[in-house]
Protein backbone atom coordinates (compact mmCIF):
# COMPACT_ATOMS: atom_id res chain seq x y z
CA UNK A 1 0.00 0.00 0.00
CA UNK A 2 2.59 2.58 0.98
CA UNK A 3 4.09 1.32 -2.89
CA UNK A 4 1.62 2.13 -3.90
CA UNK A 5 1.16 5.64 -2.60
CA UNK A 6 4.44 6.17 -3.34
CA UNK A 7 4.24 5.55 -6.70
CA UNK A 8 1.08 7.64 -7.67
CA UNK A 9 2.84 10.35 -5.83
CA UNK A 10 5.96 10.59 -8.16
CA UNK A 11 3.75 9.85 -11.32
CA UNK A 12 1.44 13.50 -10.08
CA UNK A 13 4.95 15.18 -9.33
CA UNK A 14 5.91 13.63 -12.64
CA UNK A 15 2.71 14.83 -14.70
CA UNK A 16 3.39 18.81 -14.02
CA UNK A 17 5.50 19.52 -16.59
CA UNK A 18 2.98 17.60 -18.87
CA UNK A 19 0.36 20.05 -17.53
CA UNK A 20 2.42 23.15 -18.23
CA UNK A 21 2.90 21.87 -21.84
CA UNK A 22 -0.42 20.93 -22.18
CA UNK A 23 -1.14 24.22 -21.22
CA UNK A 24 1.39 26.30 -23.75
CA UNK A 25 0.46 24.32 -26.40
CA UNK A 26 -3.43 24.94 -26.03
CA UNK A 27 -2.97 28.63 -25.27
CA UNK A 28 -1.21 28.78 -28.77
CA UNK A 29 -2.91 26.65 -31.07
CA UNK A 30 -6.76 26.26 -29.44
CA UNK A 31 -7.89 29.01 -27.35
CA UNK A 32 -7.90 31.79 -30.35
CA UNK A 33 -9.95 28.86 -31.80
CA UNK A 34 -12.21 29.05 -29.00
CA UNK A 35 -12.33 33.00 -29.23
CA UNK A 36 -13.56 32.40 -33.04
CA UNK A 37 -15.73 30.07 -32.25
CA UNK A 38 -18.96 32.09 -31.33
CA UNK A 39 -21.28 29.48 -30.99
CA UNK A 40 -19.10 27.68 -28.19
CA UNK A 41 -18.79 30.72 -26.59
CA UNK A 42 -22.46 31.51 -26.92
CA UNK A 43 -23.23 28.25 -25.07
CA UNK A 44 -20.93 28.83 -22.44
CA UNK A 45 -22.11 32.18 -21.52
CA UNK A 46 -25.86 30.82 -21.82
CA UNK A 47 -24.66 28.05 -19.06
CA UNK A 48 -23.33 30.69 -16.75
CA UNK A 49 -26.27 33.12 -17.33
CA UNK A 50 -28.41 30.00 -16.12
CA UNK A 51 -26.19 29.75 -13.58
CA UNK A 52 -26.60 33.28 -12.74
CA UNK A 53 -30.35 33.00 -12.61
CA UNK A 54 -30.90 29.68 -11.11
CA UNK A 55 -29.31 27.14 -8.65
CA UNK A 56 -26.41 24.98 -9.67
CA UNK A 57 -28.48 21.76 -10.70
CA UNK A 58 -26.59 19.55 -8.67
CA UNK A 59 -28.71 17.22 -8.88
CA UNK A 60 -28.37 16.60 -12.77
CA UNK A 61 -24.46 17.07 -11.90
CA UNK A 62 -25.03 14.27 -9.62
CA UNK A 63 -26.69 11.89 -11.38
CA UNK A 64 -24.30 12.44 -14.54
CA UNK A 65 -21.45 11.92 -11.55
CA UNK A 66 -22.70 8.66 -10.35
CA UNK A 67 -23.53 7.62 -14.32
CA UNK A 68 -20.02 8.21 -14.94
CA UNK A 69 -18.62 6.03 -13.02
CA UNK A 70 -21.12 3.14 -14.04
CA UNK A 71 -19.77 3.28 -17.72
CA UNK A 72 -16.49 3.37 -16.73
CA UNK A 73 -17.00 0.42 -14.97
CA UNK A 74 -19.18 -1.37 -18.31
CA UNK A 75 -15.39 -0.17 -20.00
CA UNK A 76 -13.07 -2.32 -17.86
CA UNK A 77 -15.43 -5.24 -17.46
CA UNK A 78 -16.98 -4.76 -14.15
CA UNK A 79 -20.40 -5.00 -12.30
CA UNK A 80 -22.93 -2.28 -10.93
CA UNK A 81 -24.12 -3.87 -7.69
CA UNK A 82 -25.88 -0.36 -6.54
CA UNK A 83 -26.94 2.86 -8.36
CA UNK A 84 -27.99 5.97 -6.11
CA UNK A 85 -28.16 9.43 -7.15
CA UNK A 86 -29.87 12.27 -5.33
CA UNK A 87 -29.32 16.30 -4.54
CA UNK A 88 -27.58 14.95 -1.55
CA UNK A 89 -25.03 12.86 -3.06
CA UNK A 90 -24.70 9.47 -4.91
CA UNK A 91 -23.12 6.54 -4.73
CA UNK A 92 -22.54 3.42 -7.03
CA UNK A 93 -21.62 -0.35 -5.67
CA UNK A 94 -19.00 -2.44 -8.35
CA UNK A 95 -17.30 -4.97 -8.66
CA UNK A 96 -14.02 -3.10 -10.12
CA UNK A 97 -12.14 0.00 -8.92
CA UNK A 98 -9.05 1.83 -10.64
CA UNK A 99 -8.28 5.30 -10.37
CA UNK A 100 -9.63 5.86 -14.00
CA UNK A 101 -12.87 4.91 -12.66
CA UNK A 102 -12.90 7.07 -9.25
CA UNK A 103 -11.74 10.31 -11.40
CA UNK A 104 -13.86 9.61 -14.46
CA UNK A 105 -16.62 12.27 -13.58
CA UNK A 106 -13.68 14.90 -13.15
CA UNK A 107 -12.15 14.31 -16.41
CA UNK A 108 -15.14 13.03 -19.04
CA UNK A 109 -17.58 15.71 -19.73
CA UNK A 110 -20.59 13.24 -19.99
CA UNK A 111 -23.18 15.56 -21.40
CA UNK A 112 -20.74 16.63 -24.13
CA UNK A 113 -19.86 13.06 -25.12
CA UNK A 114 -23.75 12.56 -25.37
CA UNK A 115 -24.43 16.01 -27.86
CA UNK A 116 -21.69 14.77 -29.92
CA UNK A 117 -23.38 10.84 -29.71
CA UNK A 118 -26.51 12.59 -30.82
CA UNK A 119 -25.22 14.46 -33.75
CA UNK A 120 -23.55 11.41 -35.07
CA UNK A 121 -26.69 9.31 -34.49
CA UNK A 122 -28.54 11.72 -36.93
CA UNK A 123 -26.17 11.74 -39.01
CA UNK A 124 -26.12 8.08 -39.72
CA UNK A 125 -29.87 9.15 -40.79
CA UNK A 126 -30.34 12.61 -42.51
CA UNK A 127 -27.69 14.51 -44.66
CA UNK A 128 -27.28 17.03 -41.46
CA UNK A 129 -27.18 20.81 -42.89
CA UNK A 130 -24.05 23.24 -42.25
CA UNK A 131 -26.28 24.90 -39.23
CA UNK A 132 -26.00 21.49 -37.39
CA UNK A 133 -22.71 21.60 -36.42
CA UNK A 134 -23.23 25.23 -35.10
CA UNK A 135 -26.24 23.79 -32.91
CA UNK A 136 -23.44 20.99 -31.76
CA UNK A 137 -21.08 23.59 -30.69
CA UNK A 138 -23.57 25.80 -28.81
CA UNK A 139 -24.32 22.60 -26.83
CA UNK A 140 -20.42 21.69 -26.40
CA UNK A 141 -20.02 25.01 -24.49
CA UNK A 142 -22.87 25.25 -22.62
CA UNK A 143 -22.53 21.38 -21.30
CA UNK A 144 -18.26 21.90 -21.02
CA UNK A 145 -19.41 25.25 -18.86
CA UNK A 146 -21.80 22.61 -16.81
CA UNK A 147 -18.81 20.19 -16.30
CA UNK A 148 -15.85 22.72 -15.46
CA UNK A 149 -18.13 24.40 -12.76
CA UNK A 150 -19.65 21.66 -11.21
CA UNK A 151 -16.44 19.90 -10.63
CA UNK A 152 -14.55 22.89 -9.34
CA UNK A 153 -17.44 22.70 -7.07
CA UNK A 154 -17.66 19.15 -5.95
CA UNK A 155 -13.87 19.07 -5.36
CA UNK A 156 -13.58 22.54 -3.48
CA UNK A 157 -16.09 20.41 -1.14
CA UNK A 158 -14.09 17.63 -0.90
CA UNK A 159 -14.54 14.04 -2.48
CA UNK A 160 -13.50 11.02 -1.74
CA UNK A 161 -13.02 10.11 -5.19
CA UNK A 162 -10.01 12.08 -4.78
CA UNK A 163 -8.33 10.84 -1.98
CA UNK A 164 -9.03 7.03 -2.88
CA UNK A 165 -6.74 7.67 -6.27
CA UNK A 166 -4.30 10.26 -4.39
CA UNK A 167 -4.64 14.29 -4.44
CA UNK A 168 -1.15 14.46 -5.64
CA UNK A 169 -1.71 12.22 -8.88
CA UNK A 170 -4.97 13.37 -8.79
CA UNK A 171 -5.23 16.82 -9.30
CA UNK A 172 -2.55 17.35 -12.30
CA UNK A 173 -4.12 13.50 -13.99
CA UNK A 174 -7.71 15.39 -13.83
CA UNK A 175 -6.25 18.72 -15.05
CA UNK A 176 -4.20 17.25 -18.25
CA UNK A 177 -6.81 15.33 -18.84
CA UNK A 178 -9.42 17.99 -18.90
CA UNK A 179 -7.17 20.27 -21.37
CA UNK A 180 -6.72 17.23 -23.77
CA UNK A 181 -10.87 16.82 -24.06
CA UNK A 182 -11.43 20.15 -24.93
CA UNK A 183 -9.18 20.44 -27.35
CA UNK A 184 -10.90 17.55 -28.92
CA UNK A 185 -14.18 19.22 -28.61
CA UNK A 186 -13.14 22.23 -30.37
CA UNK A 187 -11.19 20.09 -32.78
CA UNK A 188 -14.49 18.15 -33.40
CA UNK A 189 -16.70 21.41 -34.00
CA UNK A 190 -14.06 23.19 -36.03
CA UNK A 191 -12.63 20.10 -38.52
CA UNK A 192 -11.39 22.94 -41.30
CA UNK A 193 -9.34 24.91 -38.81
CA UNK A 194 -6.03 22.70 -38.86
CA UNK A 195 -6.57 22.59 -35.17
CA UNK A 196 -5.21 19.11 -35.04
CA UNK A 197 -1.56 20.68 -34.50
CA UNK A 198 -2.14 20.31 -31.00
CA UNK A 199 -1.25 17.11 -30.30
CA UNK A 200 1.99 16.51 -31.73
CA UNK A 201 2.82 19.78 -31.00
CA UNK A 202 2.07 18.87 -27.71
CA UNK A 203 3.82 15.73 -27.56
CA UNK A 204 6.75 16.87 -28.97
CA UNK A 205 6.64 19.84 -26.42
CA UNK A 206 5.69 17.21 -23.69
CA UNK A 207 9.08 15.39 -24.86
CA UNK A 208 11.71 18.45 -25.26
CA UNK A 209 10.55 19.35 -21.63
CA UNK A 210 11.29 15.70 -20.05
CA UNK A 211 14.59 15.70 -22.03
CA UNK A 212 15.52 18.77 -21.04
CA UNK A 213 14.64 17.78 -17.20
CA UNK A 214 15.97 15.05 -17.60
CA UNK A 215 19.50 16.32 -18.31
CA UNK A 216 19.91 18.90 -16.47
CA UNK A 217 17.91 17.66 -13.18
CA UNK A 218 20.99 16.06 -12.07
CA UNK A 219 23.56 18.62 -11.88
CA UNK A 220 20.63 20.91 -10.51
CA UNK A 221 19.86 18.50 -7.79
CA UNK A 222 23.50 18.06 -6.95
CA UNK A 223 24.27 22.11 -6.92
CA UNK A 224 21.34 22.75 -4.83
CA UNK A 225 22.02 19.57 -2.39
CA UNK A 226 25.81 21.43 -2.28
CA UNK A 227 24.05 24.76 -1.31
CA UNK A 228 22.11 23.50 0.88
CA UNK A 229 24.34 21.34 2.90
CA UNK A 230 26.59 24.42 3.40
CA UNK A 231 23.80 26.76 4.69
CA UNK A 232 22.95 23.89 6.91
CA UNK A 233 26.54 23.33 8.12
CA UNK A 234 26.90 27.33 8.91
CA UNK A 235 23.45 27.13 10.88
CA UNK A 236 24.77 24.65 12.97
CA UNK A 237 28.48 26.26 13.02
CA UNK A 238 26.57 28.93 14.77
CA UNK A 239 24.66 27.23 17.52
Amino acid sequence: MIIIKLGKLILGVLLIPACVAATAVFGREVFPLILGEVWFIAGLFAYLLLLGIFQQPIRTYIFGHELTHVIWVWLFGGRVRGFRAAAKGGEVRTTRANFLIFLSPYFFPLYSALAIGVYLLLGLFWDLPPAALNYLSFALGFTWAFHLTLTVYVILQGQPDIWAAGRVFSFPFIYLVNVVILALLIIFVTPESGSRNFFPRFWERTRSDYVSIWNQGPSFCREHYQIFRDRAAGFLAGL
